[in-house]
């Protein structure tokens, strides 16, 4: 498998991960939830065991269960941003990397199939990552399927692990900063290509905060 080559999409229903995740933070049970939005306990049960299902609840149910808890109903489904700090424990969306096209600075919603919980202090942006490739396997490196949170606001200065966007293609690196330039670096010694220049067509797209311990 090559350093950017991109796992398997999950088949996660974005609305039952999200949801679970909205209840959690105003603290409602489905019994709670259905006397607020007027949805039955039976169907809100439902919406949460369809993970596996790719389907959408009714645009009414949709509606009512969304102005119950603040939001609009494509945030629900996930087709419209949502801020973090919405989320309770900071819950962040688990994005593959063929979706990684641009920076989150932009603004600009990243497709993502279900949340996962970040445990470090993090901003508004912050998302995470599946470990693809064996370019930053190593010593002080990372294992094939390990997650990385990545904060786009976090400062990227020398030694910091950055994640990068170059045309088509996505990557993460350790960045090194000498009086010669701006180089990213592969944590694998045997790695063909192990430092390469951080080129003006790169995009930055934030830096690694936690992946099994603080960054």
């Amino acid at each position: 498998m090559s350093d950017t080559e991109a796992m398997t999409a999950s088949r996660n229903n974005p609305v039952a991960e999200i949801l679970e995740a909205l209840m959690t933070k105003h603290r409602l049970n489905q019994t709670a939830l259905a006397q607020r939005s007027g949805v039955s306990q039976p169907a809100i049960n439902r919406i949460l065991r369809e993970r596996t299902k790719a389907k959408h609840p009714r645009k009414e149910t949709l509606q009512k269960i969304a102005a119950a808890l603040g939001v609009t109903p494509g945030q629900l489904t996930g087709e419209e941003p949502i801020a973090i700090r919405t989320f309770a424990k900071g819950m962040v969306p688990f994005v593959q990397w063929e979706n990684l096209t641009g920076s989150p600075l932009s603004g600009e919603p990243i497709q993502h199939s279900s949340l996962v919980i970040c445990p470090v202090e993090h901003g508004d942006l912050t998302f995470a990552l599946p470990v693809v490739g064996e370019a930053m396997t190593g010593e002080d490196g990372y294992r094939e399927g390990d997650i990385i949170f990545i904060d786009p606001g976090a400062h990227h200065g020398h030694g910091k692990d950055v994640v990068v966007v170059k045309g088509q293609s996505a990557f993460f690196r350790r960045m090194v900063i000498t009086p010669e330039g701006q180089f990213l670096k592969a944590l694998n010694p045997s790695w063909p290509t192990p430092i390469i220049p951080l080129t003006n067509d790169a995009i930055v797209c934030g830096t690694i905060v936690f992946s099994g311990r603080v960054r």
